[in-house]
């Protein structure tokens, strides 16, 4: 609860600093356009708010729909699943229904009305059927929601100081991240004390304030086509969090010394092992005839360990990501054989913590060389390619663990001890050319 207040005093006090900085701008430097920059904290609330409400959500009606309906664990797999797996589409048709009718203020407003609705269904009405369709429509219109808040990133980014263009996307950033985290933290205290549908309530009635925060968008200025615009979101609890960087800034590119299957390995393991530890542990939990609000505190420490993680690979030099990387995957495969062998609920809860600080180096690192793939390349084609990547990862593995762990329980984990072996394998063979010493590499 205390790192929660701290996280919104810190959180409203950067706002404060951001309008004081909008007040003081120089006109001859944003000109006309400075208006824009007024309209900043409309999309950091919203991000927040959206994070936040949706992190208590889904974790509280996987919950309930698991411990209390008692489904299978290979519907609740597709349940989880079919979101994410949509939303490999999702930001291609946010972005044609922005452009040719909405516009990026009209989108926002909608998707937030939308989202409140979609989000209120699946509480009423909770059948597999009706979950299903619920949850492939928010995959959709989740495409009206992510692109455009990081396109009009980019477009304050163009009549923004260097300085101002890092602190927005910094805070943008920092908004999600801690509503993610203080979620899943107020989540765990809500279904300690009540229980998960009291969590899956509330949470819901908190996403009805995305609709007031919404109309405080500014005017739509023209909407132009940019290649730079490459950044792409998912807010399924499974999915990855990103410290994501502005391509136009960076132009310095000493990790296309790795190459780019390097990366695109990376988060295919990143996006599998991610979804098998958090997928596997509630269904240890009922196993084990457990409480489920454990599983709130235990995915609450690793998003935390994993932007940890997102934030320490970036103050390190190439040749250090390469040995951090290498050295994170086998550390992740001797976790997942310990709760195979252990199988004791106190340790393996503290360990899947942990691995999120070694899942966050690998997807700094492999983030890092798509990024910079971009940059280099000036094309959106490596962060589209990720994102089908983590779509696919993300979507794809719960259906499977759901089927296998009905046959098995630490089935899932087997198969990540002998996944994470062949990955470590390729990525040795990708990466055996990053020396310590390398022309484009003054470490």
């Amino acid at each position: 609860m205390r790192n929660l207040l701290f996280y919104t005093l810190s959180f409203c006090s950067e706002y404060k600093i951001i309008e004081m900085l909008d007040r003081i701008q120089d006109n001859n430097t944003f000109g006309t356009n400075s208006k824009l920059t007024n309209q900043t904290w409309p999309i950091f609330t919203l991000a927040f708010i959206r994070l936040f409400y949706v992190s208590i959500f889904e974790r509280a009606l996987a919950n309930y729909l698991y411990f209390v309906v008692d489904i299978s664990a290979s519907a609740l797999g597709f349940i989880s699943a079919v979101g994410s797996l949509v939303y490999i589409i999702g930001p291609v048709f946010g972005q044609f229904i922005t452009k040719r009718f909405l516009g990026i203020r009209n989108a926002l407003i909608l998707n937030c009305i939308l989202t409140v609705g979609l989000t209120g269904a699946q509480i009423i009405y909770p059948e597999l059927w009706f979950l299903i369709i619920c949850r492939i429509l928010l995959g959709l219109i989740m495409g009206l929601f992510w692109p455009n808040c990081t396109y009009l990133l980019s477009k304050w980014q163009k009549i923004d100081s260097k300085e101002k263009s890092k602190k927005n996307f910094a805070l943008f950033n920092y908004s999600w991240n801690a509503g993610f985290i203080g979620g899943l933290v107020i989540g765990f205290i809500w279904a300690f004390t009540w229980n998960d549908y009291f969590a899956m309530i509330t949470s819901w009635l908190i996403s009805f304030l995305l609709i007031p925060v919404s109309f405080f968008l500014g005017k739509d200025t023209e909407i132009e086509t940019s290649e730079k615009i490459v950044i792409y979101q998912s807010e399924d609890p499974l999915s990855h969090l990103d410290l994501k960087e502005d391509l136009t800034i960076n132009s310095h590119t000493p990790m296309l010394i790795f190459p780019v299957l390097f990366s695109w390995i990376s988060i295919v393991f990143l996006s599998i092992s991610k979804t098998i530890f958090i997928f596997g542990y509630p269904v240890i939990l009922k196993a084990f005839e457990n409480p489920s609000y454990l599983t709130y505190l235990v995915q609450g420490g690793l998003q935390f360990f994993q932007l940890l993680g997102l934030t320490w690979i970036n103050y390190m030099k190439p040749y250090t990501r390469k040995i951090t990387t290498l050295l994170s995957v086998p550390l992740i495969v001797v976790v997942a054989l310990t709760i195979i062998l252990v199988d004791h609920l106190l340790f393996t809860s503290i360990v899947i913590i942990f691995v999120g600080l070694f899942l966050g180096l690998i997807h700094g690192c492999g983030m890092k060389i798509m990024l910079e793939y971009g940059t280099a390349e000036n094309t959106s084609k490596y962060a589209t390619i990720n994102e089908i990547l983590i779509g696919i990862g993300f979507g794809l593995t719960p259906i499977i663990a759901g089927y296998v762990v009905e046959v098995f329980l630490y089935g899932i984990f087997v198969f990540e001890v002998f996944f994470g072996l062949v990955v470590l394998l390729s990525l040795l063979f990708l990466s055996r050319n990053v020396k310590r010493r390398n022309p484009n590499n003054k470490e």
